[in-house]
């Protein structure tokens, strides 16, 4: 039997120019084809820009090709080009014009001349046409690795100026704090200008820490029940942290009128007692808001609002006289905590058992 002959290898040496200086400063369509064609092509660049590196690339494709003729190694060198602004349409073009190659000649696989990893990007291009079967890196007034540094950073700083999600802040906090602390320090107030500082930094940090900006621009997108939502949010904010320092007043007051010193237990009691009615409102609060938002736009998430106040009710009585218990320590407190824990769970276990499957199949339809 005799042994079918096989197609003879083909090679292109492929040359790329992602960001079309080609185009740009020579002048010329794309794609080339053939030596010569290269040749001037890479003078033609070089004459109107002598620092560009693809030049050198071109010179460095036409080398190889020279090279490869010498070895008798059947090959053809052409040269594509992409887009000044890179990107998409840059790669879309590219692989337009690898297309065409294709389509004119078989060949066996690809040897791509670059002159750095910009131009490297485009290697899955070239594998949906052919293999490729070398990479020629041409290395030119720079080193590789400064180069892909470069290029990364780049991309980076772009992004924090240019794109509105990163710029407010990198570029925003820093500005305010400058602005704040340029007024200040004018005024003659630096020690107010180092707290104004401090208090900006920490909340950026607090605010992009919890996602409260996030969570802020998703409620004000779902219209008049988001702006029910956020009035809710911050409403309860402030009566907690009012809470929170009525608790701390309680706690002194209680200090200033004992004839003792109280001990670390009894404050932590005064400290819940007057604390637990405004931070229970607060909740209540929040919780409030969002029932009426989520009923308001028939959402069945209202059950779970209704849950959370029946929750605080609950657990409203069990928390004040577990700080009485805290500040006293007798055995009625103690005997009082217990009976409302138990109540507790027993009206939980009707909730969840009794009452909870009833409203859920006749809740409102959900449409989020």
């Amino acid at each position: 039997m005799t042994k079918m002959s096989e197609r003879p290898e083909r090679f292109l040496i492929l040359c790329v120019d992602r960001d079309d200086d080609i185009g740009a400063k020579a002048k010329l369509q794309t794609p080339i084809v053939g030596r010569n064609s290269a040749l001037s092509a890479a003078t033609k660049l070089a004459l109107a820009d002598p620092e560009e590196a693809d030049a050198n690339a071109i010179f460095s494709a036409v080398r190889k090709y020279d090279e490869l003729v010498l070895k008798g190694t059947a090959c053809e060198i052409a040269l594509v080009c992409g887009n000044v602004d890179r990107g998409f349409d840059a790669d879309r073009r590219i692989s337009k014009e690898i297309q065409d190659l294709v389509k004119t000649s078989n060949y066996s696989g690809a040897i791509l001349v670059s002159d750095g990893a910009d131009d490297e990007l485009v290697i899955p291009i070239v594998q949906n046409y052919m293999p490729i079967i070398s990479v020629e890196r041409v290395t030119v007034k720079h080193s590789q690795r400064v180069e892909e540094t470069y290029l990364i950073l780049g991309r980076y700083l772009r992004m924090l100026v240019f794109d509105p999600h990163y710029s407010r802040w990198s570029l925003g906090v820093p500005g305010v704090i400058f602005l704040l602390a340029g007024i200040l320090v004018a005024s003659g107030h630096v020690a107010d200008a180092e707290l104004a500082t401090l208090l900006v930094i920490g909340g950026a940090f607090f605010v992009r820490g919890f996602s409260i900006d996030r969570t802020v621009a998703g409620l004000l997108q779902r219209g008049p029940t988001g702006y029910m939502r956020l009035f809710s949010m911050v409403t309860s904010v402030l009566v907690v942290i009012a809470g929170t320092f009525s608790g701390y007043g309680s706690m002194i007051d209680a200090q200033n009128k004992s004839v003792v010193q109280l001990d670390a237990q009894q404050n932590a009691g005064y400290l819940i007692t007057g604390s637990i009615p405004l931070v229970w409102a607060g909740i209540a609060i929040y919780a409030t808001g969002a029932l009426l938002s989520h009923l308001a736009r028939g959402s069945l998430r209202w059950r779970r609002d209704g849950f959370v106040l029946v929750m605080l009710a609950l657990l409203y009585f069990p928390m004040n006289t577990f700080s009485q218990f805290l500040i006293n320590g007798t055995a009625e407190s103690t005997f009082l905590l217990i009976s409302y824990i138990l109540l507790g769970l027993a009206a939980i276990f009707v909730l969840t058992i009794a009452i909870y499957p009833r409203v859920r199949t006749k809740g409102f339809p959900e449409r989020e």
